[in-house]
Formats: structure tokens, C-alpha cells, sequence
């Protein structure tokens, strides 16, 4: 009885550890195996605006920070969407835009699975060539397809009154690739903490 006991023993932590990271391999694996199609970058332009307009990376990776940028000729913009606006019938708005668009506008940019070092409306900025240009550093926290949304906060003069009209300029999806190697940095902690809890109790049980 003596000699189960000891070997009981030391295979408890590796029935633990395999309990654990099983759940994990098994997502890990059907997912690289069978796993959603890769596909790079695609942007749907909402408003009057050519997608050069925004720039990333052609790969995204899970964990792995990357810069968007937006350059706009914010000036051209509000002339553009003006001209719309005057030549649309009474009751259709693009986007519920009304009244006159001022050329001073802001950008951000929103999207769930992703960490953004600067959230909220941005201030303009003027590039060398003159054109309005906003930065975002975004970290990717979860893997496969996501989309984030670049909008424009808006100042339009109607009826002599200034107002803010916040619409979407632009929609991203992104395959997100996996990051295995710093998804166990970061959370690989938390399996051997739960590994070594469950030995503690199960220890703790036996003196019992």
C-alpha cells in the first residue's frame, strides 16, 4: 500500500498539468488545423474617402502591437460630404449628416479584442503635405476575424447652430493570427498557480 501511495503521489502534478492544458491543446490544435481561412486586411469606406486613406500592416498578430494611420484632406472631406448633403432629397441624410460640416473634425477608432493606447476622439494633426493625419497604437488581445471602426466626430452649422455628429468613416476586418508563445506568457501563470492550489487542497484533504 505503501509503495501506491508514493507513486500516487508523483503522478498527481502531471494528471493535474494534463487536466489543465488539455482544454487548451485541443482548442489549439482544431483550431490550426481546421482554423478560420487567413485573409489580409480589408477596409470598407463609409464615407467619400479613398481607402489609401488608411494605412496598417498587411499581417496582424495576436499580443503584437501595430500603428493605423489616417491621413484625410479634412477640408476636401467637408466639401465633399456638403455637396452631398445639398443634393440629397429632403429626409435622406448620409449618415444623418445635416446642416453644414466644418472641416474641423476628430478620428478614433473603437473595436473589441483589441487594447488602444489612445481611446476617444484625437485632435487633429497636419502632416508636411498639409493633410489632416491621426495615430493609433493597437494591441490585438483576441485571435481570428475582427473588425475595428474608424469614425469622425463632426461640427456642422445648422440654423446658426454649431453641433457634434459622430458617423463612421471606415470598418476594418482583420484576421487576427495566433500568438501561442506569448499567450503562455502571459497566462501560462495562472495554469501552474491553479496546478499548485489544486495540490495544496488535495494535500491538505489527505492529512485531513
Amino acid at each position: 500500500m505503501r509503495k501506491f501511495a508514493i507513486s500516487f503521489n508523483m503522478l498527481l502534478p502531471a494528471i493535474l498539468a494534463a487536466l489543465l492544458f488539455i482544454p487548451y491543446t485541443i482548442n489549439f490544435l482544431a483550431h490550426a488545423m481546421v482554423g478560420e481561412k487567413q485573409f489580409p486586411p480589408i477596409i470598407m469606406m463609409k464615407l467619400p474617402v479613398e481607402s489609401t486613406a488608411v494605412a496598417l500592416p498587411a499581417e496582424v498578430v495576436q499580443f503584437t502591437p501595430f500603428d493605423i494611420t489616417l491621413q484625410l484632406d479634412s477640408d476636401a472631406l467637408a466639401k465633399r460630404i456638403n455637396d452631398i448633403v445639398a443634393k440629397s432629397p429632403h429626409g435622406v441624410a448620409m449618415q444623418g449628416i445635416s446642416g453644414k460640416v466644418l472641416s474641423s473634425m476628430q478620428a478614433e477608432i473603437v473595436g473589441n479584442g483589441f487594447h488602444i493606447d489612445n481611446p476617444g476622439p484625437q485632435v487633429q494633426l497636419f502632416s508636411a503635405r498639409g493633410k489632416t493625419l491621426w495615430s493609433w497604437k493597437i494591441t490585438p488581445l483576441s485571435p481570428n476575424r475582427q473588425a475595428l471602426t474608424l469614425r469622425l466626430h463632426l461640427k456642422a452649422i445648422d440654423s446658426r447652430q454649431e453641433s457634434q455628429q459622430i458617423v463612421d468613416l471606415a470598418e476594418i476586418q482583420s484576421f487576427v493570427q495566433k500568438n501561442p508563445t506569448e499567450w503562455m506568457k502571459r497566462y501560462g501563470i495562472w495554469f501552474i498557480a491553479a496546478g499548485l492550489l489544486a495540490i495544496g487542497i488535495w494535500r491538505r484533504m489527505r492529512r485531513s
